[in-house]
């Protein structure tokens, strides 16, 4: 029979020298499990460990060259003093006609999924794939042999793990649809007595490489081999975590000392990270075989050390300084995923009165510290544990003080009344950062900034409506200034001449001047007009809602015409400066409109001709329309009903 599919587990034995106890951890050759040959998959069980053994460096090769070079199934009972028994075969339905190995089990024990040749045979391709059967313990027998629902024929499906709870369930396979028909990640949930459909682990984890030996942690931390580049060589232990939304994201490399340029698989890890087993064919000098199971250990060697915040010049200690430390690098990546809350995440202290700070530092791993502090330049640097000295030394941060700190506060005035200007828009720019920070003057024109630098440059801008917008400066005012005083700056506003345009009002259905109030209102607009050679002006023609709107149109037209005629002919404007328009009923300046009751009063609002300024060059002058809202109008009718 051909060898079925090389990719899981044929082993290419590198020879290597590992030193042990690097970072912190320590790795044990458990000599009284290992053979000759290949000794993997190991999983707690119990008061021991189940792994997975062969006579043949040539697992995936069925049928062996001996009979008996299949793997099994084993269990080994650790004993008080760490040491490991006899190992000894799994009794019951598995251990059968072909390999079985890498098994998974429930909460109690008493269930097992494990990994298996298809006992149907090859393939189309002509190969024995794996599948994925579960067993159940009865007394000391393991029965009830089962295949798990989502095995195929065609593909493999291998390498089973289990969470702690037993209801999630990864395993390596490659189905049609798998990364480059690589062996990839799946999962499945245990939902209502039955496995779930089995979902990709997704690009985030799974490659065009292969991905192989999944373990789950007590906290479904994803520990996995797989052959990607970026490894040591071979397989490499890698790392994933399920997010808050159910995607794996990956962590990244475990690195070594558990990585080397061989092949490293079956990676377990134990009471939060502290300890575990893990499979290699490292080829130590105490290696048994070409794949040997191996004990871990990992002290993370953590100590706490002494921060002191003083001042630079002065060397005194400075009380209620922040010191935001976060680590950026780890030693080790189990540092990363298991250790507590003082050195895998961000803590702000603050200084006691002693002027200190204690914190637990891991060897090997690295620290950004950003301290602060009132009236202080804050200091920002990266430690590496090993730079703490040992307590009660303490770790010295000197700060810079910042020289001079003022209160700033900006009066906005009337020039050259001197009246505040309230409400005004202020605007303060740091010419050396280029901050800018916009403030509203109060109701006696002052705002104000609790603290600026006197050692920087300022521009202050004012504005407000119907004002000269104006800008002070401030050039280096450092020692000018004393720490802590309050500095006060006055910016003056010119203000503008506003000159009113007022509406002409016309009698109902009427665009003759009338003289009681058009004549001295158009008289006015003259004179304006004669005072401001520059100022050209718009007449809009209004009329109310009564008439069709093509007659109310003409209407508005001729009132516009009407008012141009009286300024040409009576008061001698230049025709050139006067525009015309006309707008007939559509602009209302009250609900006067089709079929709406209005008194008379209300109807003359709407009977106008409206002044704007159209353009002019004059400084200094804003040309406003008075609104007519503003207005007090009679009418030339009583008030009657449309």
């Amino acid at each position: 029979m051909k060898n079925i599919k090389p990719l899981l587990l044929l082993f290419t034995l590198v020879l290597s020298f590992q030193l042990f106890g690097q970072q912190g951890v320590e790795l044990k050759n458990i000599k009284e499990i290992n053979g000759s040959q290949l000794d993997f998959s190991p999983i707690p069980y119990k008061n021991g460990v189940i792994f997975t053994t062969s006579k043949s460096n040539r697992f995936l090769q069925c049928p062996p060259e001996k009979p008996d070079d299949y793997t099994d199934l084993k269990f080994s009972e650790k004993k008080d003093d760490g040491s490991f028994t006899k190992p000894v075969s799994l009794s019951g339905k598995v251990n059968g006609k072909y390999n079985d190995g890498n098994a998974a089990f429930n909460p109690t024990g008493d269930k097992m999924i494990f990994t298996r040749n298809n006992l149907e045979g090859k393939n189309a391709q002509g190969i024995i794939d794996l599948k994925l059967y579960s067993a159940d313990l009865e007394g000391d027998k393991w029965t009830n042999v089962t295949e798990l629902p989502f095995n195929s024929d065609d593909w493999s499906t291998c390498h089973p793990a289990l969470s702690k709870d037993g209801t999630l369930l990864v395993f390596s396979s490659n189905p049609p649809g798998s990364t480059e028909n690589s062996m990839d990640l799946y999962w499945a949930k245990w939902e209502n007595g039955v496995w779930s459909i089995p979902t990709n682990l997704g690009l985030g984890v799974n490659t065009n490489a292969n991905e192989l030996f999944p373990f789950l942690d007590e906290n479904n931390t994803l520990f996995f081999s797989s052959d990607r580049p970026g490894g040591s060589g071979g397989l490499d232990i890698w790392v994933a975590e399920m997010d808050a939304s159910g995607q794996w994201q990956m962590v990244g490399n475990l690195g070594a000392p558990f990585n080397q340029s061989g092949d490293d698989v079956s990676f377990v890890s134990l009471n939060g990270g502290t300890e575990g087993y893990i499979a290699s064919d490292r080829g130590h000098q105490d290696a048994k075989g070409k794949d040997d199971i191996y004990l871990w250990k990992y002290d993370p060697q953590p100590r706490d050390v002494i921060i002191a915040v003083e001042d630079k010049e002065t060397k005194e200690r400075l009380v209620g300084a922040t010191v935001d430390i976060t680590p950026v690098e780890y030693g080790n990546m189990l540092d990363k995923i298991y250790s507590g809350p003082k050195v895998a995440k961000n803590e702000v202290l603050t200084t006691d009165k002693n002027g200190l700070v204690t914190y637990s530092v891991r060897k090997g791993n690295k620290y950004a510290i950003v301290t602060n502090k009132a009236e202080y330049k804050p200091d920002k640097r990266e430690v590496m544990a090993e730079q703490f000295p040992e307590s009660p030394t303490p770790y010295i941060i000197p700060l810079e003080r910042e020289i001079c700190l003022v209160k700033m506060v900006i009066e906005v005035v009337e020039d050259p009344s001197g009246n505040k200007i309230s409400l005004a828009d202020i605007t303060v720019t740091d010419k050396k950062t280029g901050k800018v920070i916009n403030l509203k003057s109060d109701a006696n024109g002052e705002a104000f900034i609790a603290q600026v630098e006197c050692d920087h440059d300022y521009e202050i801008t004012g504005k407000k409506e119907n004002y000269y917008p104006n800008t002070v400066r401030i050039t280096n005012p450092k020692g000018k200034f004393k720490h802590g005083e309050e500095v006060r700056v006055k910016v003056p506003l010119k203000p503008l001449q506003v000159v009113m345009l007022e509406p002409i009002f016309f009698d109902f259905d009427k665009y003759y001047i009338r003289k009681r109030d058009a004549q001295p209102t158009l008289d006015n607009l003259a004179d304006i007009m004669n005072q401001y050679p520059s100022l050209v002006v718009r007449l809009g023609g209004n009329t109310d809602s009564r008439g069709t709107n093509k007659y109310n149109e003409r209407l508005g037209v001729n009132r516009a015409r009407s008012a141009k005629d009286y300024l040409v002919r009576k008061k001698k404007v230049n025709k050139d400066r006067i525009l015309t328009e006309a707008f007939g009923e559509t602009r209302p300046v009250n609900n006067c409109t089709d079929e709406v009751y209005c008194p008379e009063t209300d109807h003359q609002l709407n009977r106008r001709v409206d002044v704007t300024a159209e353009r002019h060059n004059e400084q200094g002058v804003v040309f406003k329309t008075r609104p007519v809202s503003e207005m007090h109008v009679e009418s030339d009718r009583k008030d009657r009903k449309k």
